[in-house]
């Protein structure tokens, strides 16, 4: 079969199902793979990805279906373990597949081995290529060296690329404009949208293995996380307060220490590293103003509010301990989310203590940037063009506020959430923070949607706990 044939089998159904198993898994036999594949073939599919001779024939026997095979072989001497090497390549042109896929990066090959030597070879036994890639560099290389066809397969799985929480589109979309051969999209594809939005960027196929096929893969993703066996800390950072609480695993607060906010980061971090080594928590979760990108745990981008922030890092290296830090806003909403009262609900929380915050939990995920990025509510204009911030903030109010001011504020307040209802249909609205839980706001919190936060004061540091009793699916 030529790569156009191939490419032009996939107009009937471009879902194309990687039909493999972990390695070690009860379901890892040709019979068992085989059921699967056919159960897929019954719902429409017409083309494969299969790993392994005996499992290439067996399943090609039962299905009568085309098939990309690949062998997965490791060496001590390169990082490459999909159809390493001629050997490789000669076991696949003997099992009958239409296409073989290999490794397609430039990366060191077992022995020395040549990837254009490892095409020419499968192209003198009359099958086209198709070359796992991980970044548009590995793609044009591929091509380069013959490659046929190309697959994301392999972005975010070597050093080259880092790692998405989902399918990698945006690494779709640049090798589809760096590269002329056909692309397909593989890699954490799971959902009906993310395959037919892979389609719209123009891909010709999906290739989706894990969460049709393979039961351990598809249980790690879905089995609930577990806590820590010990005590965590909490941190909260705000523009006047820092606090250290220590929690239990049941999510219970122990015990809490605070310090007047300290000017510099570096005497901020080390109060919080003492603050770990005396109550020997085992990690901590930290809410912070500012944006924090919670992959590193850099503070990247802040106010004034808090002097000498930006540069920050929160880390096990920096902390002791594991850590997990983000914006206080997201953190605040983070907690209310996985209270009783609000578990799977959409919830916005408004949290207005020295600023304000903002943040936005629906189906178990926090909206937020790829680098922790918030919804910057405080700096919309409010009534009367002014920020938010600027009319409902601690700093922007004197400590005994006058008639004017709260009058003021609670136009704000009331506008603030009517933005929140009409960008984020929230089914409930929190308000947390010293002023958004005063006795001057705190009779307006009666609104149906609205409520004032079940942790009171302490919204902050229950949020920096929940991010590491109930960390993120």
């Amino acid at each position: 079969m030529s790569a156009s044939s191939f490419i032009h089998n996939l107009r009937n159904c471009p879902l194309v199902a990687s039909v493999q198993a972990t390695e070690g898994s009860p379901v890892d036999n040709p019979s068992t793979l085989s059921l699967l594949a056919q159960a897929s073939r019954d719902e429409g599919v017409t083309t494969l990805r299969l790993q392994g001779v005996e499992n290439i024939r067996s399943i090609r026997k039962a299905t009568q279906l085309p098939c990309i095979g690949l062998i997965k072989r490791a060496y001590a001497d390169s990082e490459i373990y999909i159809t390493a090497t001629r050997r490789e390549v000669l076991e696949l042109l003997e099992t009958g597949c239409e296409v073989i896929a290999l490794d397609g990066t430039p990366r060191t090959r077992p022995g020395g081995e040549n990837l254009g030597d490892l095409i020419a070879l499968a192209h003198a036994g009359g099958i086209p290529v198709l070359a796992d890639i991980d970044s548009v560099s590995s793609a044009r290389f591929a091509v380069s060296m013959g490659a046929d066809m190309v697959s994301t397969t392999l972005g975010g799985y070597t050093k080259e690329y880092v790692s998405t929480g989902g399918p990698d589109l945006e690494l779709l979309r640049t090798v589809k404009q760096a590269v002329e051969v056909p692309v397909f999209a593989e890699g954490r594809y799971a959902l009906r949208w993310q395959c037919e939005a892979a389609l719209r960027i123009g891909a010709v196929g999906v290739i989706v293995g894990g969460v049709l096929n393979d039961p351990i893969k598809t249980t790690r993703a879905i089995i609930p996380s577990k806590p820590p066996k010990g005590r965590v800390g909490a941190v909260d950072i705000g523009g006047t307060w820092m606090r250290f609480g220590v929690f239990s695993n049941d999510w219970k607060l122990e015990s809490i220490e605070r310090m007047p906010l300290l000017e510099k980061r570096d005497d901020r971090l080390a109060w919080i590293r003492s603050q770990v080594q005396a109550t020997g928590v085992l990690a901590v979760g930290v809410s912070t103003g500012g944006t924090v990108d919670a992959r590193t745990g850099e503070l990247w981008e802040a106010k004034a509010l808090i002097p000498d922030h930006v540069g920050s890092i929160f880390s096990e290296k920096t902390l002791g301990v594991p850590t997990v830090a983000l914006n206080d806003g997201l953190a605040s909403a983070w907690g209310h989310a996985n209270l009783p009262k609000y578990a799977g609900k959409r919830v916005a929380t408004l949290a207005i203590g020295t600023g304000v915050g903002c943040g936005f939990v629906a189906e178990g995920r926090i909206l937020m940037g790829p680098r922790g990025e918030y919804p910057r509510l405080n700096d919309m204009p409010g009534p009367g063009g002014s920020s938010f911030e600027s009319m409902l903030g601690g700093a922007a109010l004197s400590p005994n506020p006058s008639a004017t001011q709260k009058a003021t504020a609670l136009q704000a307040f009331i506008q603030a959430g009517i933005v929140l209802q009409e960008m984020y249909f929230p089914d409930q609205i929190v308000v947390c923070g010293a002023v958004g839980l005063s006795d001057w706001l705190a009779p307006y919190l009666t609104s149906p949607g609205l409520s004032p936060s079940p942790f009171g004061m302490d919204a902050g540091i229950y949020g920096a706990a929940s991010l590491v009793l109930h960390p993120e699916g």
